[in-house]
């Protein structure tokens, strides 16, 4: 799996340092040379995440382990899923972003945007709850991201927007590149969030 840099090295150094001043289960802090028995734990772990919460939001950071060949181990992180805090269940986080999704030869107007989720206006017309698509999301800065989709319900928004949520589903790399993606909005939408106090 392909992980992009997307923490500063300050910010790396900060992870590095995590648990310096405090001691974990197993007396050893989170950065530096781990024992055998706990790092092989990490690393055996089906999930390992990084949670932050604020400004409303529940950001999960993938984390891995890793151990260079100086016995070093270093923490990795990839783009967080991110979810709003605030109602009854914990919600994908939506963007408001204007993208296309290509369906056979029509391409429909894409207005909120989430890692597994999409409105979309212009789809053809005689789609029933339940059916599924097949189709290409477009975004500008992105390469085309092919997804199946199943239709989950009819919209009908106060703008007098008219279409269809849809629940989709992509292949993991193409879901990784629109996750890291996300998170870059995220930050863009949240800057006074992400400064530091």
């Amino acid at each position: 799996m392909d992980h992009h840099q997307i923490l500063t090295e300050d910010e790396l150094a900060m992870l590095r340092d995590l648990g310096s001043s405090q001691e974990t289960a197993a007396g050893q802090s989170l950065s530096g040379y781990l024992a055998t028995p706990l790092l092989g734990l990490l690393q055996r772990a089906d999930q390992l995440v990084l949670e932050a919460r604020f400004a409303g939001h529940q950001l999960r950071f993938p984390l891995r382990f890793t151990q260079g060949d100086d016995g070093f181990v270093e923490p990795r992180i990839a783009a967080p899923v991110i979810k709003e805090l605030g109602y009854p269940h914990l919600r994908a986080w939506r963007l408001d972003q204007k993208a296309r999704l290509k369906v056979a030869d029509t391409e429909c107007l894409v207005h909120s945007l989430s890692l597994d989720g999409l409105v979309v206006e212009g789809l053809p017309t005689g789609l029933v709850i339940g059916a599924t698509l097949s189709g290409t999301l477009l975004i500008h800065e992105l390469a085309p991201l092919p997804l199946c989709a199943e239709l989950v319900r009819h919209i009908h928004q106060r703008n007098g927007v008219q279409g269809w949520a849809l629940h989709f589903q992509m292949a993991k790399p193409d879901l990784e590149q629109l996750r890291s993606w996300m998170f870059q909005r995220h930050q863009d939408a949240f800057t006074q969030a992400y400064q530091p106090r």
